[in-house]
């Protein structure tokens, strides 16, 4: 892993307002516990508030918030966190990086403000993605591109059944505003956004889709959505490749978007003209990190020739920081 990303993450958790006065640790976690608190005591879950940010979650993750009300909220919080930390070990390992992936700065902003967007990929990287899906509803587009089509119907299923017992009128009713504040208090998030970004993002995953659906599917959860927060970026952990990894880890508005369209650019090029000169030189940023693409851990496999299986246990394949190049070895080492 380059060094830089190691001096970024460092300086993420330096420069993180939970370093200055007045600010706690665990922000993302305050607000999706003070939505569980309004939701279980028959209010408004989404005029819950937490140092002027409110809870802006779809209602469906409301059941699996509930849990932590039974915990006073400082606990709750120290336990989102420690389960984001379980869950980021989880990812680096799963996806075959080495342990310094940790300090991915995506990954880093997630489990410092205890945002279940890490639980969620956890899960959905194992064998539990109706839980990751109703945890983080853009999680589907990636069971979507694996081909996962039994998760999505228990999903769907999962939440028809609590309709009946969640406030989805009033969400659906208060979308609009809750939207719209979403944008001010988020600042635009990673992606900006914009209409211009949101186009951009769904052309580039809809192109990706003509060559891999699966990696249209994960990078589809970064950029389908009109406003994500930075820790959405670890979403690529599973099919990182130097392009990716630099682009998405830079804190800059807008720049995931920008990135994954250039990504998409580079692998375009690659399949349609592999002979080009242009192609010769750009195949080496991404077709060896292709090697070691996670493997779904389910039965169902998407049917996607251009999906490379993970490697074998001690064989590992080249990985951008992490497997050894060409080399024997757990992955990871």
């Amino acid at each position: 892993m380059p060094a830089p990303f190691i001096l970024l993450g460092a300086w993420l958790l330096a420069d993180h307002p939970l370093m200055h006065h007045g600010y706690q640790l665990g922000n993302d976690a305050h607000i999706y516990y003070r939505g569980a608190v309004a939701w279980l005591k028959g209010g408004d879950p989404w005029q819950a508030v937490y140092h002027g940010l409110h809870f802006a979650a779809p209602p469906w993750v409301l059941p699996l918030l509930a849990p932590f009300v039974a915990l006073r909220e400082g606990q709750a919080v120290a336990l989102w966190i420690a389960l984001d930390l379980l869950a980021a070990a989880y990812i680096v390992r799963r996806c075959g990086l080495s342990w310094a992936w940790l300090l991915f700065p995506p990954l880093v902003h997630g489990i410092l403000n205890g945002n279940p967007a890490i639980v969620s990929l956890a899960l959905m990287l194992g064998v539990a993605g109706p839980l990751g899906l109703l945890l983080r509803p853009q999680m589907g587009f990636a069971l979507l591109g694996e081909g996962r089509w039994r998760a999505v119907a228990v999903t769907a299923l999962l939440g028809l059944l609590l309709i009946a017992v969640l406030p989805v009128g009033t969400f659906l009713g208060d979308l609009p505003t809750i939207a719209a504040r979403y944008a001010v208090e988020s600042g635009g998030g990673s992606s900006g956004g914009t209409a211009i970004a949101l186009v951009v993002g769904i052309v580039s995953v809809l192109a990706l889709a003509t060559v891999d659906r699966r990696e249209a599917g994960f990078l589809a959860t970064i950029v389908v959505v009109p406003i994500n927060g930075w820790y959405a970026s670890v979403a690529a952990l599973p099919l990182v490749n130097p392009i990716l990894a630099v682009g998405l880890a830079l804190p800059i508005v807008g720049l995931p978007t920008a990135t994954i369209a250039a990504y998409v650019a580079v692998r375009l090029i690659i399949r349609w003209a592999p002979t080009a000169r242009s192609a010769r030189l750009l195949a080496p940023l991404v077709e060896p990190y292709r090697q070691g693409l996670v493997a779904p851990r389910h039965a169902e496999r998407a049917p996607n020739a251009d999906v490379i299986p993970a490697p074998l246990p001690g064989r590992a394949a080249p990985s951008f920081g992490s497997r050894n190049p060409g080399g024997l070895g757990e992955p990871g080492t």
